[in-house]
């Protein structure tokens, strides 16, 4: 087995997405311009979580003021439609994402969601916010990057415990989008599928989960959170998955920097999957020539 603790094992990491990972915070486009009250945010592709995080602080369509369009590349066609229902109701329109003629360049990558949404906390007065998330996720990096040893280091940890396992992430329902957004970010990152319980979730635990289980079905359920709702799921899905793995709340101040930190503490976990795997974390350059060959 690879030891995340040994140099020649990052050797997989061709791109350099630890590099991103690390320097996350603080990058991305910024505003060059003022926009105008009020604002809405729809959002595809890559930016399809910025957007409902941004139901927070924005409409998600406005006839009036700002509406951003997030374009994150291949969406079947649906960033065309919005744009043009945005335009005809009013509102000034702002795209960003890697599409042509875009006003804000935001290139392919799979932690672009933290590059959306940055820019929209900033174009929308929201610095506080966003020196909020910015503080936690600086405090779950510093546990989480490749120099902190797998004694001390959670998302090694947590890479170990997922390996040859299929994550199931239990989400709480305060962070919209969370589950979709880890499938996401693993599936790209860590190259291996993953899945998310419906929201009614407690006849699924107690048939399907129980009958992939006899099968064999190596099952890893992420308990997000620490409330009542992971108190009932812990105790149902003991008898019914392969291993439970526990993600406390993080360091953070308000739900969107807490969810921010999920979805970071999570691609960091993915990052050293690949890297078990021997595989290359970073998908940019496949869509890239995915992009140029259509």
């Amino acid at each position: 087995m690879r030891d995340l603790d040994a140099q020649e094992t990052y050797l997989a990491d061709r791109l350099g997405l630890a590099f991103d990972l690390r320097d996350l915070v603080g990058s991305g486009p910024i505003p060059q311009a003022r926009y105008a009250p009020p604002y809405g945010v729809v959002g595809f592709g890559e930016g399809w979580w910025a957007a409902q995080l941004a139901r927070d602080f924005a409409l998600e369509l406005t006839a009036t003021g700002t509406q951003f369009v997030l374009e994150g590349g291949y969406d079947f066609g649906g960033a065309a439609g919005a744009g043009l229902y945005a335009s005809v109701s009013g509102a000034e329109i702002v795209r960003l994402g890697f599409r042509e003629n875009v006003e804000v360049e935001v290139p392919a990558h799979p932690l672009a969601t933290y590059r959306y949404l940055r820019f929209l906390l900033l174009a929308t007065g929201q610095q506080a916010e966003l020196a909020r998330i910015d503080r936690a996720l600086l405090l779950e990096r510093d546990r989480l990057r490749p120099e902190v040893g797998l004694s001390k280091n959670p998302a090694k940890f947590m890479a170990y415990s997922l390996l040859e396992r299929t994550p199931m992430w239990v989400v709480p329902d305060r962070y919209p989008g969370l589950g979709q957004a880890l499938q996401q970010t693993f599936s790209r990152i860590g190259k291996s599928l993953s899945f998310t319980p419906p929201p009614s979730a407690l006849e699924f635990f107690v048939t399907a989960l129980e009958a992939r289980h006899e099968q064999g079905d190596p099952i890893a359920a992420v308990l997000i959170g620490d409330d009542e709702r992971r108190s009932y799921a812990q105790e149902i899905l003991e008898s019914r998955v392969d291993t439970l793995i526990e993600l406390p709340e993080p360091e953070a101040e308000g739900t969107l920097a807490k969810a921010l930190c999920y979805w970071y503490r999570v691609a960091w976990a993915s990052y050293y999957l690949a890297l078990l795997y021997g595989v290359e974390p970073g998908d940019w350059e496949v869509l890239d020539n995915l992009r140029q060959a259509t």
